[in-house]
């Protein structure tokens, strides 16, 4: 192999990618990522371009919005100020499922950092750190998805 920082993305990329679609749900999302424990992944259009990223950062802003009780652990009755919210706990998780049934389209991230497969593995390391990506998609020149490199792929050639 050549010199670790001569590597190229298209050298270490995963080409079997999981995808997603823009009117995908996002309990489907949740589900998948959580199946192949994976944190994220492409969403792509009919013509397989990326046009966004969803991860579990994407999906977990939604659930910061629903209104989980404050508990005042120098209370020393508890069970007052929970009490206080037992109805609003009861409709939690009509809430959250609420949220699950939006699209992908709705929370993902658009504009996508890319990479292309002749890109070194330096360069996507650098793009990982500077905004604190866990991978990028690899695209061709038209746009459309060729694979993915990982964090966990370029620091196994480092492992190495």
């Amino acid at each position: 192999m050549q010199t670790k920082t001569k590597v190229k993305v298209k050298e270490l990329m995963t080409t079997n990618v999981i995808t997603f679609k823009p009117s995908d749900k996002l309990r489907h999302v949740a589900e998948t990522l959580r199946a192949n424990r994976i944190s994220g992944a492409p969403v792509i259009d009919a013509q397989r371009r990326v046009i966004g990223v969803i991860s579990e950062a994407d999906i977990m802003k939604l659930t910061a919005t629903v209104p989980f009780p404050d508990i005042d652990p120098l209370n020393p009755f508890p069970v007052f100020s929970l009490s206080a919210y037992m109805k609003r706990v009861k409709k939690i998780p009509e809430e959250i499922d609420t949220l699950f049934e939006g699209d992908v389209q709705d929370v993902m991230s658009k504009k996508p950092v890319t990479i292309s497969p002749e890109g070194s593995i330096s360069d996507a390391a650098r793009i990982m750190h500077k905004n604190d990506f866990n991978r990028i998609p690899v695209v061709d020149a038209e746009g459309k998805l060729v694979g993915l490199i990982a964090r966990d792929d370029i620091i196994g050639v480092f492992a190495k």
